[in-house]
């Protein structure tokens, strides 16, 4: 009895690992031949059989090794900042992104800024079934008044937009599932190029 409940705990952790699959698209589309990557338990993909390993990216780095490396890491992720390699200077820093919406820990609206920034929340902010909503934030380049870069992205219903924008003809990308905001400054930031 007991074999048999531990063999049912392992196939319930297992097969939702099997069947996490995301697809990352070009602009709005879902046919297969637009088909930018696949993500799977922290590594990236080129095909659907996950045989042309591109990235690893378990959280803190993107990485062009199957370790997941510092040493080959290409991007870094702290504080919804992504640097350039393995750095953690502000000079390095590409962009900072904004979330204004989660949904169980996964990024559902979020701008991303040129450079670094910092954000000021609010108290405007609610929680309703699992859902984070934040009604104003403060973006600053310094943290007071200096202004914070331009909108390079945003994100918002699996799609990354250009700008400012969620106009359809500015939708860059979209992708199926649920991510994080580290694994959308990495795939906004690698495959928009």
């Amino acid at each position: 009895m007991k074999k048999l409940f531990v063999c049912a705990m392992l196939m319930g952790l297992v097969l939702p690992a099997i069947a996490a699959d995301i697809i990352v698209y070009k602009g709005d589309s879902k046919d297969a031949k637009d088909a930018v990557c696949y993500y799977n338990n922290g590594n990236f993909y080129a095909d659907a059989a996950r045989k042309q390993f591109l990235f690893r990216h378990p959280g803190g780095i993107a990485s062009t090794d199957k370790k997941g490396s510092n040493k080959a890491a290409v991007y870094r992720f702290t504080g919804g900042k992504i640097y350039k390699g393995n750095s953690i200077k502000k000079q390095d820093c590409l962009a900072t992104i904004v979330v204004s919406k989660t949904q169980k820990g996964y990024t559902k609206d979020a701008k991303i800024y040129d450079g670094w920034a910092l954000v000021r929340e609010k108290k405007e902010r609610f929680d309703k079934g699992g859902i984070t909503v934040v009604m104003s934030q403060k973006v600053t380049a310094d943290g007071k008044s200096a202004p914070a870069g331009k909108v390079l992205y945003t994100i918002s219903g699996n799609k990354i937009y250009k700008g400012d924008s969620t106009d359809p003809k500015d939708c860059v990308l979209s992708y199926t599932g649920d991510l994080d905001s580290a694994r959308l400054l990495f795939i906004a930031f690698q495959f928009t190029k």
